[in-house]
């Protein structure tokens, strides 16, 4: 029984040595794969996640960074490729809307219409705000400066106005209608 927790300690504490040795490193590494520290972290502890499930079937006593550091890479490449799954669906979605849309002329004044009208009454500033962004494509800076309000003033605002307008009308809808306001 002592020996079997012998060696468990010994696992934990050649474990708490990786960690405390390749932790930052592998950090690094992640961050230039993946151009985002948070995600990195993220990455990495899901390395040591994995390694620590199949702590007693490794050999701790071998050098560990090469393993680390593949862990590291397949990980990246494997939230790189989720996201990239993940922005085509959602461009999928976006595009079919766009069809949609676009098929039927009386309908897309109708909708135009119907959210110039909604974003005409929500409350003052917020309307103000959102059509100084999205209609004049402002930056939040811009119309902070021209409001005389904070920046995260403008973005209360805004996440106001667009909670409001998403509850009458699809997020992807909105992304168009905002889209083709841009464009012309």
């Amino acid at each position: 029984m002592s020996l079997t927790f012998g060696r468990e300690y010994e696992i934990e504490r050649q474990f708490e040595n990786c960690f405390k040795q390749y932790f930052k490193p592998l950090c690094f590494y992640a961050m230039r794969l993946l151009k985002d520290s948070e995600v990195a972290k993220d990455v990495v502890h899901d390395v040591f996640l994995i390694v620590w499930k199949h702590r007693n079937n490794l050999d701790f006593s071998r050098t560990m960074y090469p393993y680390f550091l593949n862990l590291t890479r397949n990980n990246a490449f494997n939230y790189l490729a989720h996201l990239k799954v993940k922005e085509n669906y959602e461009n999928k979605g976006v595009l079919q809307d766009c069809v949609d849309f676009a098929e039927n002329d009386t309908e897309h004044e109708e909708l135009i219409g119907n959210i110039i009208k909604r974003i005409d009454q929500l409350p003052e500033r917020c309307r103000i705000v959102m059509q100084l962004c999205f209609i004049e494509c402002k930056k939040y800076k811009e119309v902070a400066d021209l409001l005389g309000i904070s920046v995260n003033t403008v973005k209360t605002h805004i996440s106001t106005g667009l909670k409001i307008l998403r509850e009458e009308f699809s997020a992807s809808l909105l992304y168009i209608f905002f889209s083709c306001i841009n464009k012309s």
